[in-house]
């Protein structure tokens, strides 16, 4: 067999390879049902859809670069999940009223920056969970968590695509990050967690080697 025919061979047995790789590529949203995102329990839900090892270097990179953008805007950024999850925290006392339920007239100066990487609702599934301190009784605590959320939820309805995943988990006082024995304690437990998870576009973009 000559030099260019093996040359040739070798080239389209990798060609072939390649098809049936990417052939093999399943949408990770594939089958995709909100009712069983909605009944999943937050950390659960913080670890769908998973990201392939081929996918992960560019999701990992996209996401970085979003979170240091959001810290840049002086948010309070973390990384979860290996670098592939963003959870932006912002005290409640930036988005409402002490014991209101309303937003604040200048909580969408906060959430708005957020909303504003939300434009192509197939880039990411949002997830936010409502919390509060342990002032006054756990019942109530979960009815002002409750009717913070409704207040977010109506006002991003207003402000997203209505295709756009977004699953919300209230509270209350039954996850605090520190004790409820300070001003400055339970100031800091007041908090609504924002949770930017990769979407089914932004995964498949990334397998394309498209991601930006």
């Amino acid at each position: 067999m000559s030099k260019l025919k093996y040359k040739l061979l070798v080239l389209l047995f990798a060609a072939s390879i390649s098809a049936i790789a990417k052939d093999n590529y399943e949408d990770p949203y594939k089958g995709y049902d909100e009712s069983l995102y909605m009944d999943m329990e937050l950390n659960d839900n913080l670890m769908l859809p998973k990201v392939g090892n081929k996918e992960h270097s560019a999701v990992k990179l996209y996401m970085n670069r979003l979170a240091q953008d959001l810290a840049r805007r002086h948010y309070t950024v973390d990384m979860m999940r290996n670098d592939e999850v963003v959870l932006v925290t912002i005290p409640s006392d930036e988005l409402f009223i002490p014991n209101d339920t309303l937003l604040a007239p200048v909580a969408p100066t906060k959430l708005m920056p957020i909303v504003s990487l939300l434009k192509d609702s197939e880039m990411m599934k949002v997830v936010y969970a409502i919390h509060t301190d342990n002032t006054g009784s756990s019942s109530y605590n979960m009815y002002l968590s409750h009717e913070r959320n409704n207040s977010i939820y109506d006002w991003l309805l207003d402000n997203i695509s209505e295709d756009l995943i977004v699953i919300p988990y209230e509270f209350g006082d039954t996850e605090p990050l520190v004790p409820n024995d300070s001003r400055e304690g339970r100031a800091e437990n007041r908090r609504v967690e924002i949770y930017l998870i990769p979407g089914p576009k932004m995964i498949t973009l990334a397998h394309k080697g498209l991601l930006k």
